[in-house]
């Protein structure tokens, strides 16, 4: 065992010399012989990801390999961040895809290095070569059909190219995979569920942004992947029919302006993982908060219409609104499905009520017939002022974290009498002080601009046709979407101590 063990730090050098050279290389073909910095990129990519699906054949445990990702990690980083290694960092835009890339590795030998490190294989080839040559294929067409969902331009032919790459990775890798680490190998199943992994992995490839695609790519496939292949038949077609419904959901709420084109595909992504993975108990309140929510918004808009000259965003919610209200709650979904361990549960419906107890706060506010007071000083503030609050809105507020309380409990199988009603209380009061910590931050660090021209304080940068007006208030970077995101990262953690604290 010893003398194994030894091999594998022989083996882990050889790999470090092998990436060294690889990276080498691309700097000389850069400077001396002047090749596309995208191009050296690409095949630095590609072949560090066929290196790595090789490890499982050659390592006898993790550690070397966990160690390898990390000082990539850091090296990476520090090339991106003091302009190093060129071969791989010298590109048109900003990236930290050489940063995520050895990130997701990581996780992955994390998650299936003992489980199934077939997924692991395939995810990473998936990766290797389904980015680089997508874009490859945008960029060789003369006029590609471009679009841009978040705030990378991408292009229909390069999409389809990543669907097919995907989808053939995933036939390979499971395939082949599975029968040289002495599985079983279903063809017939592994090509027809390789349609869905590759549709996922490609939605997640369309809305990168600085290089997250070479994390959410590999990480959204091996989630895929290890669903399908390790959860019972019903489940399995559970996820299934939620990603069709999920598509007419989102398309339909596109369509209503209810979200962006961006807020569409993040929120597809999102509920295929919430309503696929998660159950009745998760698809109930995260339904009820979206449904709600939107109509909620859509009440009373002529009364509100001066807000959105205050307010930084509107009702049509982007990618990052979306997940800065539903993101934790889809992290506690896959940690639920991962560990079985209740508490990630109580965490969602934490975090959810506090994205609910937020909104309806919002939008119920702004029917006051009384001035909102400022949270700190209690003394008037303008109506749509952050951390301003009304009696109706913290009313509206109370009512929306206990409406998705409830729903989420009593959905669930675990809970009943008592303890049921505990747990809608320890939800609901996690929720609520949620966004009280919103409001906080709304009236202290949140970033807030004065128009130069009518002098109102907003939470927008251009103002009466003014673009990037004096910044007066808070921190430059904290906006509403930090704001959202640390109220449900509030409600999710106040969830998880009280219901350590007190069951």
């Amino acid at each position: 065992m010893s003398g194994s063990l030894t091999n594998d730090w022989i083996y882990f050098f050889v790999f470090v010399l092998l990436i060294g050279f690889l990276l080498t290389i691309s700097d000389l073909l850069l400077k001396r012989l002047h090749v596309n910095p995208h191009t050296t990129r690409r095949v630095v990519h590609i072949l560090v990801g066929i290196y790595v699906i090789f490890t499982p054949y050659i390592f006898l445990t993790s550690t070397p390999i966990l160690v390898l990702a990390l000082i990539f990690i850091i090296l990476n980083y520090l090339g991106v961040r003091y302009s190093m290694l060129p071969g791989i960092h010298s590109t048109s835009r900003l990236t930290y895809g050489t940063v995520y890339f050895p990130l997701s590795f990581l996780i992955l030998v994390l998650w299936f290095w003992e489980k199934d490190p077939a997924i692991l294989i395939t995810a990473m080839l998936i990766m290797a070569l389904g980015d680089p040559i997508a874009s490859w294929v945008g960029e060789s067409r003369k006029n590609p059909r471009s679009y841009r969902v978040w705030t990378d331009t991408k292009s229909f032919q390069g999409s389809l190219a990543m669907f097919v790459i995907a989808y053939l990775m995933g036939v390979i890798g499971m395939y082949f995979g599975r029968l040289s680490l002495g599985g079983i190998a279903d063809l017939g199943q592994i090509a027809f569920f390789s349609l869905f992994v590759a549709a996922y992995a490609t939605m997640s490839e369309t809305v990168s942004h600085q290089g997250t695609d070479n994390l959410t790519v590999p990480l959204g496939a091996g989630l895929m992947l290890d669903f399908m292949f390790h959860s019972e038949t019903a489940m399995v077609h559970q996820l299934m029919l939620w990603m069709l419904i999920t598509t007419a959901i989102a398309w339909l709420a596109y369509r209503m302006k209810t979200l962006s084109l961006s807020g569409a595909v993040g929120a597809w992504l999102l509920g295929t993982i919430v309503f696929g993975i998660g159950g009745t108990a998760w698809i109930i309140p995260m339904a009820a908060f979206f449904i709600l929510s939107s109509l909620f918004s859509k009440l009373g808009k002529k009364h509100k219409e001066i807000l959105n000259k205050i307010f930084e965003k509107g009702s049509n919610r982007d990618f990052f609104q979306v997940y800065a209200n539903g993101g934790i709650a889809g992290a506690a979904t896959i940690l639920y499905y991962f560990t079985g361990n209740e508490l990630w549960f109580v965490a969602f419906l934490g975090s959810l009520a506090a994205a609910t107890a937020d909104t309806w706060g919002t939008e119920l506010g702004t029917f006051s017939k009384t001035m909102p007071r400022s949270i700190l000083t209690f003394e008037p503030v303008a109506m749509g002022r952050s951390g301003g609050i009304t009696v109706i809105g913290t009313g509206g507020a109370f009512l929306g974290a206990l409406t998705i309380a409830a729903l989420g409990v009593y959905s669930f199988n675990g809970y009943n009498g008592h303890m049921a009603a505990s747990v809608i209380l320890l939800a609901a009061f996690s929720g609520f002080a949620g966004a009280l910590v919103d409001s906080l931050l709304g009236a202290t660090l949140q970033a807030h601009y004065r128009c130069p021209s009518c002098g109102k304080l907003t939470e927008k940068k251009s103002h009466c046709g003014i673009d990037m007006i004096p910044h007066v208030q808070g921190l430059a970077w904290m906006n509403n979407d930090w704001v959202n995101l640390i109220c449900t990262v509030s409600g999710g953690l106040l969830a998880i101590v009280f219901y350590l604290l007190f069951f």
